[in-house]
């Protein structure tokens, strides 16, 4: 019998067990909605009995799936695997083929150390080809129960078990698996903090301690700075501002030489870091896909490096404020095969958030 599922079954294993490794780690939360991709590792079990092309030897499967969660409790999943066995009745090796559809229902208030239970239902399509004979197509109703973990914020481990109900004569396959599911597209829930007001005190003497015009007996915040501007309880009237910025700037092939040109852009970065002294910086070196991902991560990271050096010795900011990061070829924003999408890839990027409130004056 062809061994090619086994090997690409037992891959897909280890990639999994890989992903139980990393969810040791600290576990993270969990988006509102999210798109994945990934590959699954299964064990096709199938019922005995059916007729001598579908009577097969239960097989290893490997698989490709897409899905997207829409929220918190509901996602839907297309999945795909192929792989090749033997007919038990006959000399005859069988390729096989399986397409799933499956509309999930999420439990996320049930989590069990980081796993998530889920239930789904769908459609699969199921088709076994012997050598020189005319296949065979089962349509199959598709039942699944399983568990999700979040391993780290960019990946998820999926297992479970799936039976499949053939509609025509009724025969129940059953399918464990476990795959694992890179996220994109990832939102998440925005949490409002509510902070408690002040007690208030009673005081039944009109006393004016810090002057801003709200007695003592209702103020809320006392000690307010001289001039400023309050509300009905005391609490100065805050004037919140903010701002986001983003750097971006290319280097020459093999090179971590950062052009002058690029100045005024990162002058632009300094300005903000020298008006809001309390926010720093992230910088992250990328490269195109010329060389070995070692030699580009070390490449990448020398070029975050010298747009910190400029950023430091050309506009006095402070390098406890700047940090670099490395990653190589592995986030292309253009295609690597022309010349120009490689002048693309070799960039520095950084992205600053900053804020600050004001006390408003009168």
């Amino acid at each position: 019998m062809n061994k090619t599922p086994y090997f690409h079954a037992r891959r897909l294993l280890a990639v999994a067990a890989l992903g139980l490794a990393m969810g040791a780690q600290a576990e993270s939360e969990w988006p509102e909605s999210f798109g994945y991709v990934g590959i699954q590792g299964s064990y096709y079990d199938i019922e005995k009995g059916r007729d001598h092309i579908g009577d097969i030897h239960n097989y290893w499967e490997p698989a490709a799936q897409v899905g997207y969660r829409f929220n918190p409790r509901f996602s839907m999943q297309l999945q795909y695997g192929q792989a090749t066995t033997e007919a038990r009745q006959v000399d005859l090796d069988v390729d096989t083929k399986l397409a799933t559809l499956t509309g999930r229902v999420h439990a996320p208030e049930w989590s069990f150390t980081g796993f998530q239970p889920y239930a789904g239902l769908g459609y699969g399509y199921h088709e076994m080809k012997p050598d020189h004979m005319k296949k065979k197509e089962e349509h199959m109703v598709v039942g699944e129960l399983g568990l999700q973990r979040l391993l780290g914020s960019h990946f998820m481990l999926d297992a479970g078990v799936r039976g499949l109900v053939e509609t025509d004569d009724g025969f129940i396959d059953a399918q464990p698996y476990l795959g694992i599911d890179w996220l994109f597209g990832k939102q998440y829930r925005r949490q409002v903090v509510k902070e408690e007001p002040a007690p208030v005190v009673d005081t039944p003497v009109w006393v004016d301690s810090d002057g801003d015009g709200v007695p003592d007996h209702l103020d809320q915040c006392p000690n307010t700075p001289a001039g400023a501007l309050v509300d009905e309880v005391g609490c100065p009237q805050i004037l919140k501002e903010s701002v986001n910025i983003t750097l971006y700037v290319e280097f020459d092939h093999d090179s971590t030489t950062v052009k002058t040109d690029f100045y005024p852009e990162i002058e632009r970065v300094a300005k903000v870091l020298t008006e809001y002294p309390g926010s720093e910086v992230l910088l992250e070196g990328h490269t195109d896909s010329t060389g070995s991902a070692r030699y580009n991560q070390t490449l990448s990271h020398s070029r975050a490096d010298a747009v910190m050096r400029v950023l430091v010795s050309h506009f006095g900011i402070g390098p406890e404020r700047v940090r670099t990061s490395g990653m190589g070829k592995s986030q292309p924003i253009a295609d690597n095969s022309t010349a120009e999408g490689r002048s693309r890839n070799r960039r520095v990027e950084a992205a600053i958030q900053a804020s600050r409130e004001e006390i408003r004056r009168r």
